[in-house]
């Protein structure tokens, strides 16, 4: 049991090993958190296609948002986008 949350999607280990986590929120939201070299891959802009496609491909993968994602509004001013030494998070919500 211990095991298994230290590996769930939203663990740091997590994020460590696959680049990214998922942290459920209230309702249909939820907090993507990309590792830094993951977002630099991406070419390191949260507001990029790259991102939006990496994002919805692995809330896919893990049966989240199957019609898509947006960011919360809150997003465009960065007022809900934390950003660490290891890590951005974006806030976003499941479309219909």
């Amino acid at each position: 049991m211990l095991l298994a949350s230290c590996w769930s999607v939203s663990s740091n280990w997590y994020l460590m090993d696959s680049g990214y986590s998922i942290v459920p929120l209230q309702g249909e939201q939820f907090a993507v958190e990309v590792h830094l070299n993951q977002l630099k891959q991406l070419g390191g802009e949260t507001g990029s296609a790259e991102f939006h496609r990496f994002v919805l491909e692995r809330l896919k993968w893990h049966g989240i948002c199957p019609a898509g994602w947006e960011p919360l509004p809150c997003v465009k001013d960065g007022s809900c986008v934390q950003h660490t030494s290891r890590s951005v998070t974006v806030a976003g919500r499941c479309t219909s």
